[in-house]
């Protein structure tokens, strides 16, 4: 199980850690042990001759222990958080990867609301209750209950109880610090709120990250929250364990060593010894409240495999991003179909060939079927073809990196693209901000004007924006890529004639660019180097635009006829 080799690594990073924290939980018991029998050796050793030189360096040395006993229970529940939340991290951050690199037929396979719950409780459980608190709080109580009972056996007494004086100054400080921590969590509640929105978002816009190349750009900021979101997760809970149970037994500790030390007054003035008896007492809270602990623990193997199984459902979905050598192109002078056929449920293509040299614009018309759609994800290498080869510079784009296609390939659907942030974010997503080029893209799509007449301006918010609106904000991010092919489908539908006509002349103003034009409007295609007609997914003609033109018989030619009369 790919769950399982993630765990295993993440702990054999971790092993320097691991020792640490095995090493502090033997030394954490023994700590516990000594304490008692320190006390006993006062009581039966130390009190009866009367030196209070002794004592005040036994009972000195008793305070010592206890008080790196709490250190040290201290440090073993520190450590015990990081194992358990770096597990989660590195299991969430893996299924976020897998997701959000995996094909787009094979991301269909899971449900978003899966993978939000997969990375938000199973990953968070595994990490943080099986190994950061179950695992780990059994072996610790087991080795404690052992130790302590060998310990029992070769004392061979005890029975007693001992009052809690400090009870209710826990009480106050425990009250005290809850409320501080409810805060607190308010904010961890809220940065898991808006970790599992970024999922969802990220998952429902898989298709244009992909198209503008966001995928690691959105790993990147999934990281920094899923980080915070756990350090966050692991102060609350340190501090809450502390407060609940360290301070309990730190303040009992201390108790016992003022009554030790009045005590041992006391028995100075001839009173009989009770050293094993006393060590009982402190013996007997400490092992009902570890037994307590224990009896908490609950480890179900047949849970666990089923989150293990959760994750791994989506960790073996298979990525786009294969064995991909080519990570740079001296230029980019031609692009080619050769003989392209694709085929998934109804999507389907034949035989498509058809070559492009930089400065060329091919227009791309389907009759009847889909046959644009697939040839656009095929573009983009959102699917990959059956059969035949697409490739730049005569290399195969399966060959070239995905992340660095998708520099070169600026693609520009029908759908919507955005996502709900303000027009500048969207304009420059996923680059880094640029003056000249935002300012370019805002006057090639025709958004300077309108953006200064909105309230907010460029930071407006975009759900509140038209779809007409929405659609230039889309191909003003394209001219701010500004990459070295173009593909275009369907991409001005929702502007009218005269703001249509305004951006198609800026797209044929592009200049030693490689443009692909998908429209029905058969008069943009007509301004094109090339055709391509598709019918019923297949290619029925390709050649010059000025050739299928002068041929009357062409389809193309025919439909072109048919318009102008229509209009």
């Amino acid at each position: 199980m790919k769950s399982k080799n993630i765990i295993f690594k993440t702990l054999e990073k971790r092993l320097h850690t691991l020792i640490l924290l095995f090493s502090a939980i033997i030394v954490g018991a023994i700590l516990k042990i000594f304490s008692p029998l320190i006390v006993r050796n006062i009581i039966d050793n130390v009190l009866p001759i009367l030196s209070d030189g002794s004592l005040g360096l036994w009972v000195s040395l008793f305070a010592v222990v206890i008080v790196l006993s709490f250190a040290t229970e201290v440090f073993i529940k520190d450590r015990t958080l990081y194992i358990g939340t770096e597990v989660s991290n590195d299991l969430a951050k893996a299924v976020f990867s897998s997701a959000i690199r995996a094909e787009s037929g094979e991301l269909k396979k899971v449900k978003t609301d899966d993978v939000i719950n997969v990375i938000g409780e199973d990953c968070t459980t595994i990490g943080n209750k099986y190994i950061g608190r179950d695992w780990l709080t059994f072996i610790q109580s087991s080795l404690f209950l052992f130790t302590v009972f060998i310990t029992m056996m070769i004392l061979d007494a005890a029975l007693g109880l001992l009052t809690y004086v400090t009870l209710p100054l826990v009480y106050m400080i425990v009250k005290t610090t809850e409320k501080h921590i409810a805060g607190v969590n308010i904010k961890a509640e809220e940065e898991q709120k808006d970790r599992c929105n970024t999922i969802r978002e990220n998952i429902e816009k898989i298709r244009s990250i992909k198209l503008k190349n966001g995928v690691i750009y959105e790993e990147d900021i999934f990281n920094v929250k899923s980080e915070r979101f756990f350090k966050q997760y692991r102060g609350i809970q340190s501090l809450s364990e502390t407060v609940n149970f360290k301070l309990y037994d730190l303040f009992i500790g201390l108790a016992l060593a003022i009554i030790l030390g009045l005590g041992g007054h006391l028995t100075l003035n001839n009173q009989s010894s009770a050293g094993t008896v006393v060590a009982f007492v402190i013996f007997i809270p400490q092992v009902y409240m570890t037994y307590k602990r224990l009896m908490e623990v609950s480890i179900n193997f047949k849970n666990i495999e089923n989150e293990l199984g959760a994750i791994d459902d989506i960790l073996v979905l298979r990525s786009e991003v294969k064995a991909e050598p080519v990570t740079k192109l001296e230029d980019v002078h031609s692009l080619r179909f050769d003989s392209v056929s694709y085929y998934s449920g109804d999507d389907r293509l034949e035989n498509i060939s058809f070559e492009l040299k930089r400065g060329e614009k091919l227009g791309i018309i389907s009759v009847n079927g889909n046959g644009q759609d697939v040839l656009f994800d095929l573009f983009t290498k959102l699917v990959r073809p059956r059969d035949g080869e697409i490739s730049i510079n005569n290399c195969d784009i399966n060959k070239i990196n995905t992340f660095y296609l998708r520099d070169l390939i600026t693609a520009i659907p029908q759908d919507d693209t955005l996502f709900d942030d303000s027009i500048i974010n969207n304009i420059s997503y996923p680059f880094p901000f640029d003056e000249y080029k935002y300012n370019d893209a805002l006057h090639k799509s025709g958004l300077k004007n309108i953006v200064a007449t909105l309230e907010d301006k460029d930071q407006t918010v975009i759900e509140r924006l038209t779809p007409e609106l929405l659609q230039r904000i889309t191909l003003a991010n394209a001219f701010y890529k500004d990459s070295k092919i173009f593909i275009f489908n369907e991409a001005t539908s929702s502007l009218d004639v005269r703001d249509e006509d305004a951006i198609m002349n800026e797209i044929f103003k592009l200049k030693n660019k490689i443009v692909v034009l998908m429209t029905e409007k058969i008069y943009y295609i007509a301004k094109c180097d090339k055709v391509l007609v598709l019918d019923d997914d297949q290619v029925v003609e390709y050649g010059r635009t000025a050739d299928l033109l002068q041929d009357r018989n062409s389809l193309y030619s025919k439909l072109l006829r048919k318009v102008k009369k229509v209009s």
